[in-house]
C-alpha cells in the first residue's frame, strides 16, 4: 500500500488560483481593522472574496478561531475532518472544511508568515487538534473559578450576531506551537516562534462569521498553572480582493439521497 492510498481522500485544490491571489496581495484594499484586546474575543463578518489577516502585532499570541457560514450558522468549521484532510497543523493552501451535510471549504489560507524553528519532532504552529480553554480548564490549573478563558471569549464574540453558547465549536488554535508526545500521546504546547507583525491570511470562500479569542495563555510559553501570562492583543484586518471565489464542486458529485 502506498503512502498516497493511506491518506484521507481530499479533493484537489486549484493551486494556480490561490497563487494568483497571493501574487495580487499588494492590490488588496484594506476596508476594516478590528482590535482584539488581550484576553478578549471579537466577532466580525468576512464577505465572499474578501480576506481576513489575523495579526500578532505585538508578538506571539495564541488566537482561538471559530468560523461559521454567515448566512446559515448551522454550517461551521469541522475541526476533526479539517484535520483529516489538511493535517494537524495548517498553513498556506490549507482549507477550513465545514460540517455535514455540506463538507466544503469555508476559507482557504493564502499566507502564513510564521517561520517555524525546528525544536522537537512534529512541533509546528496553527493546530486544528484540540479546542478552546474553558472555565474548567483554568479551575483545574489554577483553582480560580472566574479566570478569563477562550470559551467565554468566543461566546461573547458571537452573541452580537444572535448566536448562543451552544454554537461554539472546536476551533483552530492559530499561532500556537504544539506537538504530540510520542511516548505519552499527550498534547504538548511549546513557546511560539511568532514575531511581531506575523500573520495568517484567510480567503473567504463564502460569507463567513469569524470569532477570534486572544487566549489567556498568551504565546504558550508558560504552563497555565505557573500563572505567568504573557498575553497580548491581536489585530484582524479585512481586505477587499476584487477576486471572486471559484465554485466548489465534488467530482464526481456525491449523492445524499
Amino acid at each position: 500500500m502506498t503512502e498516497k492510498t493511506r491518506r484521507f481522500p481530499s479533493p484537489a485544490i486549484d493551486r494556480s488560483f490561490y497563487e494568483d491571489l497571493r501574487a495580487n496581495r499588494e492590490s488588496f484594499r484594506l476596508i476594516r481593522t478590528i482590535d482584539i484586546p488581550k484576553t478578549s474575543g471579537m466577532g466580525f463578518i468576512v464577505k465572499r472574496g474578501q480576506t481576513a489577516r489575523i495579526v500578532c502585532s505585538e508578538g506571539g499570541q495564541i488566537a482561538d478561531v471559530d468560523v461559521f457560514n454567515a448566512d446559515d450558522s448551522s454550517e461551521h468549521l469541522w475541526a476533526n475532518q479539517t484535520l483529516n484532510r489538511e493535517g494537524a497543523h495548517l498553513t498556506t493552501f490549507s482549507r477550513l472544511w465545514s460540517n455535514m451535510p455540506w463538507f466544503r471549504p469555508l476559507m482557504t489560507i493564502i499566507e502564513d508568515t510564521v517561520q517555524n524553528v525546528a525544536t522537537n519532532p512534529g512541533a509546528r504552529h496553527h493546530i486544528i487538534l484540540g479546542a478552546h480553554c474553558n472555565p474548567f480548564y483554568w479551575l483545574v490549573a489554577t483553582g480560580e473559578s472566574e479566570h478569563p478563558n477562550c470559551y467565554d471569549n468566543l461566546v461573547n464574540a458571537i452573541a452580537p450576531f444572535g448566536l448562543g453558547p451552544e454554537h461554539v465549536h472546536d476551533n483552530l488554535n492559530l499561532f500556537q506551537k504544539t506537538r504530540i508526545d510520542p511516548q505519552t500521546s499527550r498534547y504538548v504546547t511549546e513557546a511560539s516562534d511568532v514575531g511581531a507583525g506575523d500573520y495568517v491570511e484567510f480567503y473567504a470562500e463564502m460569507n463567513v462569521l469569524m470569532a477570534v479569542s486572544a487566549c489567556p495563555l498568551g504565546s504558550g510559553r508558560y504552563a497555565a498553572e505557573l500563572r505567568q501570562p504573557d498575553t497580548k492583543s491581536l489585530l484582524a484586518r479585512i481586505y477587499e480582493t476584487g477576486i471572486e471565489p471559484r465554485t466548489f464542486e465534488y467530482m464526481p458529485a456525491v449523492s445524499r439521497a
